[in-house]
């Protein structure tokens, strides 16, 4: 059973290298993967620095996105290492070595999981010394989600109905009582280990999407490949979240125009939406980027 580890950096190596130290003496990695999505500061430079023994820099030849990076660097895991499992992990999460141990063997336990994640915690569900290494069974955060039609979809990329209408579209807290794993549809990107030859025959994650519903597309192609997506309750990551992203795309207008162009590329070809909702969706998101332009006038004062 080979394990490696996969983090894609972007402009971001003060993050990434501080990930990468945290986690390159963790015996249950056989290789940290670094992959240079393309960046345009001196982010490559420093961190081929820091390759030797079983830390390697792969380079993009141009960035094309979280999807595209990551597909890189699993390619290189499965034709280098011949690598069972890959964790990917944003360079602005913490994990134990515990918790890649646990996720690795409940994959060689179970060869149906194409997917498994532990339970993302964020600065707004709590203090990370409070939940890492946490065994409780309890759900904080988004954890976990279905596939959901088109229009619970929409209400699901305005930053107001997803609040209000949370209660419909998220899993209900029955699902995950008392279960150590529980089969999901999606799971967040930012820390999840694959099963690479799986993630290969599916198709990885899709190029043509830049930054956003990566994880809709993965759980999509999970499925349709019959492969189990699975939330290992009794772990616990913690997420800083949009650090990376924050630092470059700076503005919530800019970031949710991102996400509008990945949801209506999501809606169109992967939920077959038809003329009449594609254009409704962009009626929505001309109120949603109103509001969102708004907060941005407020927070820039």
């Amino acid at each position: 059973m080979k394990t490696v580890c996969i983090i894609l950096n972007y402009n971001d190596a003060d993050t990434t290298i501080a990930l990468l130290d945290r986690i390159r003496d963790y015996k249950v990695l056989d290789a940290v993967i670094l992959v240079d999505n393309a960046s345009t500061d001196d982010s490559a430079a420093r961190l081929r620095k820091k390759v030797g023994g079983k830390v390697i820099l792969v380079t993009a030849p141009r960035n094309g996105g979280y999807g595209a990076g990551n597909n890189l660097g699993i390619r290189y895991a499965a034709e280098v290492f011949r690598a069972d499992y890959a964790l990917i992990a944003n360079p602005d999460t913490e994990f134990s070595e515990e918790c890649v141990r646990e996720l690795a063997e409940t994959m060689e336990r179970r060869p149906t999981i194409g997917v498994i994640a532990p339970v993302q915690v964020t600065p707004a569900f709590g203090e990370k010394a409070a939940v890492l290494g946490s065994r409780e069974n309890v759900l904080t955060g988004p954890a976990a989600w279905p596939l959901r039609p088109w229009f619970y979809d929409l209400l699901e990329s305005g930053p107001v109905c997803r609040r209000v209408f949370r209660p419909v579209l998220h899993y209900d807290s029955w699902k995950y009582t008392g279960r150590k794993l529980v089969r999901v549809d999606c799971v967040p990107g930012s820390l999840l280990m694959v099963d690479v030859q799986r993630m290969l025959a599916c198709g990885g994650f899709d190029e043509r999407v830049f930054l956003y519903e990566e994880e809709y597309i993965l759980g999509q192609r999970m499925r349709a490949s019959g492969a189990d997506t699975v939330l290992h309750t009794g772990l616990r990551y913690f997420h800083h979240h949009g650090v990376s992203i924050g630092k470059s795309r700076s503005s919530m207008l800019a970031r949710q125009k991102l996400r509008e162009e990945s949801t209506l590329y999501y809606f169109r070809n992967y939920l077959k939406a038809s003329g009449a909702q594609l254009l409704l969706s962009r009626l929505f998101f001309a109120a949603v980027n109103l509001e969102t332009g708004l907060a941005d006038l407020y927070e820039s004062r």
